[in-house]
This record gives C-alpha cells, sequence and structure tokens, in this order.
C-alpha cells in the first residue's frame, strides 16, 4: 500500500481532465463567476458531512489555508477566463507548463532531487507545449490570443504554489515547519476551511463587483454539481496522496498531466475541435515522462 499514492494522483489526473471539459461546458450557459462561485460552494457542502475535528487548528494553520486558497482564487479567474475562449485541448496543453514550476518549486524549497527520468520527463514537456503552441494556428484560423496564453501560464504559477503548500502542510515527511511547527494539518481539516474559504472570496467578488448571478438556474445546473463533485473526490484523493512519506512533488505532476489526455479526447467528442490530433501527439510526449517518472 505504500504506493497507493500513484493510484491516487492517477485518479485525480483523470478527473481533472473531466473538470476542464465540464468546466468549458459549464461557461456556455452561465458567466465564469457563476460557475466559479457555485462549484465552489457546492463542494463545500458536498464536504461538510465528511469533515471532523474541524475547529482544533492553531490560528497560524488557518493563514496558511487561507493563503492556499487566495492563490486559488486568482488562478480559477485566469484559468476560466482562458477555458472560455480557448479552444479546450489548447487550453489542457498548455496549462501542463505548471509541471515545470511546480517541480522547480519542489527541488527548491522542498529539497525534493530530479532523477534522469524526472529530468526527461521535463524535457518532454516543455517540447509538447512548445510544439501545441507551434501546431495550433496553422490551417486552423484559431490561432489564439498572445494575453489568453498568458493567463494560463499565470494560472500555472499560482497552481504550483497552491500544490508545493499542499506538500508542506500535509506531507507526513515534514515533521517541523516553518511557521506551523510540529502541529499536523489533517486532510478532512484542509478540505473543509479551504473549499470554505474559496467559495468565501468567490462570493465577495460577486458582491463586491455587483456581478449578475442566477441562482434557480445555477442550482438547478446538473454541470455545476458534477464538477463540484469531481472537485471534492480529486482533491481528497490529492490530499491523501500528499500525506504518504514516499510520495513526492516531483513524481505527483509528472502523473497528474494524465489528465490532458481525457480532455483533448473530450475537446474532439464533445466540442468538435479540430487540430486534436496534432495536441494528442504533444500530449503522448508527456504520457512517455509520466512512464518514465514511475518505473
Amino acid at each position: 500500500m505504500e504506493n497507493l499514492w500513484i493510484f491516487l494522483i492517477l485518479l485525480y489526473g483523470v478527473f481533472k481532465g473531466l473538470r476542464e471539459a465540464l468546466k468549458k461546458k459549464a461557461t456556455q450557459s452561465h458567466t465564469v463567476m457563476e460557475v466559479l462561485f457555485f462549484y465552489t460552494l457546492f463542494a463545500f457542502i458536498i464536504t461538510v458531512p465528511f469533515s471532523r475535528d474541524i475547529f482544533s487548528l492553531s490560528y497560524r494553520a488557518h493563514l496558511v489555508i487561507l493563503f492556499k486558497a487566495f492563490v486559488i482564487f486568482l488562478a480559477w479567474m485566469c484559468a476560466m477566463s482562458s477555458i472560455k475562449r480557448l479552444p479546450i485541448s489548447l487550453y489542457c496543453v498548455t496549462d501542463m507548463s505548471r509541471m515545470v514550476f511546480t517541480i522547480l518549486m519542489g527541488v527548491l524549497f522542498l529539497n525534493e532531487s530530479i532523477g534522469v527520468n524526472e529530468g526527461i520527463g521535463i524535457a518532454l514537456v516543455i517540447l509538447g507545449v512548445a510544439l501545441v503552441n507551434l501546431l495550433s494556428g496553422k490551417g486552423s484560423g484559431e490561432k489564439p490570443k498572445i494575453y489568453l496564453l498568458f493567463l494560463v501560464l499565470i494560472s500555472c504559477l499560482l497552481n504550483s504554489v497552491a500544490e508545493i503548500t499542499d506538500k508542506w502542510l500535509l506531507s507526513s515527511a515534514i515533521t517541523d515547519r516553518w511557521l506551523l511547527g510540529t502541529e499536523h494539518v489533517a486532510t478532512e481539516q484542509m478540505q473543509f476551511w479551504y473549499m470554505l474559504y474559496l467559495a468565501t472570496f468567490y462570493g465577495l467578488f460577486i458582491l463586491i463587483r455587483k456581478e449578475k448571478v442566477n441562482f434557480k438556474k445555477c442550482v438547478k445546473s446538473p454541470c455545476i454539481w458534477l464538477l463540484s463533485l469531481l472537485f471534492v473526490v480529486a482533491d481528497r484523493a490529492m490530499f491523501i496522496a500528499n500525506t504518504y512519506e514516499n510520495s513526492t512533488v516531483v513524481v505527483m505532476t509528472l502523473i497528474k498531466q494524465s489528465s490532458v489526455l481525457v480532455t483533448i479526447l473530450l475537446g474532439k467528442l464533445v466540442f468538435k475541435e479540430k487540430n486534436v490530433a496534432k495536441r494528442a501527439l504533444c500530449a503522448l510526449l508527456v504520457v512517455a515522462g509520466i512512464v518514465l517518472s514511475v518505473l
């Protein structure tokens, strides 16, 4: 069972791929802010019955979780704006850039090392992302605007910060943390407060900006409810994987890229996107890196 975390992260990757496609689908009938707010609010509601011992955390732990929630709040704002306007298969391959950011942060801040296999995997991702951006507009008329790709890269950087924070908070291998000392944060506590803070940030944004929200339509949306369910299950799997001593950010980040195959497939089947075959070939470069990293 010591390698169960590999399966958990693979599950996270598959669900992440499904979520990206569902986000694209949801933004076709809802505003970006409606999706983000109700997506996180429903996820919090689903989480509540499975939460326990949630009031035992120190204010320092709350500050760190609040920081992670704010980072994701900003990251998802950038990501959803891009998902709404970019072909989903192009978005998901560009989004793999986060792998480079996360691995570098893992090495710098968690003292993880990069072996030969992981090094090859990183090189394959860089090559895949470069190729998909070079090929995306040729003969298809869908050359993306630069600012949208820039938003994806900002989202990648912020998500990487959040992933490092997860490992730092939840890893059983780190016994003495800066700011927290020896305090332990359980996965149930992490998920409860993180989702509550995240939903609060989006709710405050809607109130301050006076965004129009169709409450009744969102509550009845099966797409948003399904997004929330996938969010809860995927994040719980990821949080548990982070608690394993032998799990590393480097390898977990490589495995998460399995999401791209799911999203590219749905981009073709659901959204009838073009150039999917080229993007799938680019994604296969990353899959080769995943296989190498876990052998």
